[in-house]
């Protein structure tokens, strides 16, 4: 079994930043909300995290058999619960292409993608999740 970590510190008074060389990516809430506006709310990086994780193995799958895309788009979109705790209930992702090489291929290549992503996978099949005091 592998492990993925991640840091992050404290940006500011409402602020997170991901403690990386070569990245700056600050999440934080929203000034109407009482944040400071530094950066995006967590739960968009959610969705950036499963948009993100979703293309890669879309790109990898086709490749690894030469099929070419370009201009791909995808939209997420979440519904967020209205009970609580508040959560997401759904997430959907809507894609979008300007080229495709293989229209036939892309509908596996989407099934594989999907099937691949750890994001999704963990959406899906559920998780625990443990918060810890050091």
């Amino acid at each position: 079994m592998s492990n993925l970590k991640i840091r992050l510190k404290q940006y500011s008074n409402t602020a997170m930043e991901l403690e990386n060389s070569k990245l700056k990516i600050i999440t934080d809430r929203p000034i109407e909300k009482g944040g400071e506006g530094n950066g995006i709310l967590g739960g968009k990086y959610l969705l950036t995290g499963i948009g993100g994780c979703f293309s890669s193995n879309l790109f990898a799958a086709a490749n690894s058999r030469e099929v070419k895309i370009d201009g791909l788009v995808l939209d997420i979109s979440a519904t967020i619960s209205d009970d609580l705790p508040k959560h997401f209930s759904k997430v959907d992702i809507f894609i979008s292409y300007e080229y495709c090489s293989d229209e036939k291929m892309l509908e596996k290549l989407i099934i594989i993608a999907e099937k691949a992503c750890i994001a999704i996978n963990t959406i899906k099949n559920g998780s625990t999740l443990g918060v810890f005091k050091n």
